[in-house]
């Protein structure tokens, strides 16, 4: 997470910048567009086999890139509310713990879908400014969709019948904009989203659970636009 710590701290030593450029203001809608990482910071139970947790066992998830889309309105002059609309994204679920069923570790075993609708309230520091911080805190919900049992753990567990719960959870996200010409801006945007599931599915040893807070960092490149 070098890099988003990074990107961070620039965005601090940005918010005393003060030269003025195209202002936003009361009544502006903002649109932006960027091509995102989504990398989780993801931690999980052990799997829960029959009423019985494996130590030493769980999952982990891969990151993949996608597509950012969002639209704000700003309220005042220094508060908007934004709406996070990312295309979908697929993330492969990896298992680790059970070599003593000739499993190796980071053998996938569920592919699925990601659609993480998110609504931030944001304030902005420098709304008058031709470098724009911002700072937002809003709530997220995850859809999962698409998911399934890959070929691997049908052979090797006799795997059927997977559910993955939605997710309810906390938000947070921190940004700038740069001042192009025509009310376009060059934006960088860094978010953290709370996402915590749990899959379920039947297999020849008993039905199998475990919990997954997906957690992950969204980072963000690309363009916005002011109406």
């Amino acid at each position: 997470m070098k890099f988003s710590k990074t990107m961070l701290a620039s965005a601090i030593a940005l918010m005393g910048v003060s030269s003025t450029g195209l202002a936003v203001e009361k009544g502006d809608w903002l649109l932006h567009v960027r091509a995102i990482n989504i990398s989780p910071d993801d931690s999980t139970s052990a799997l829960n086999v029959d009423g019985s947790n494996l130590a030493g066992t769980g999952v982990t998830v891969d990151d993949n890139n996608s597509l950012d889309i969002s639209i704000g309105y700003m309220v005042t002059d220094n508060v908007a509310i934004e709406l996070l609309a990312d295309l979908s994204s697929k993330h492969d679920v990896n298992v680790f713990g059970l070599g003593g069923l000739d499993i190796p570790d980071g053998t996938q075993v569920v592919d699925t879908n990601v659609l993480p609708p998110t609504l931030f309230a944001q304030y902005h520091f420098n709304p008058k400014g031709k470098v724009r911080p911002y700072a937002g805190l809003g709530l997220n919900y995850t859809l999962f969709f698409n998911d399934d049992l890959t070929d691997g753990a049908v052979a090797a567990l006799g795997a059927s019948n997977l559910d993955i719960d939605s997710s309810f959870g906390m938000a947070g996200q921190f940004g700038i904009d740069f001042e192009m010409k025509n009310e376009w801006s060059f934006n960088i945007d860094v978010k953290y989203i709370q996402i915590d599931t749990e899959a379920t599915f039947d297999s020849a040893l008993g039905p199998v659970s475990v919990d997954i807070d997906i957690n992950p960092w969204v980072i963000g490149v690309g363009f916005g636009r002011t109406f």
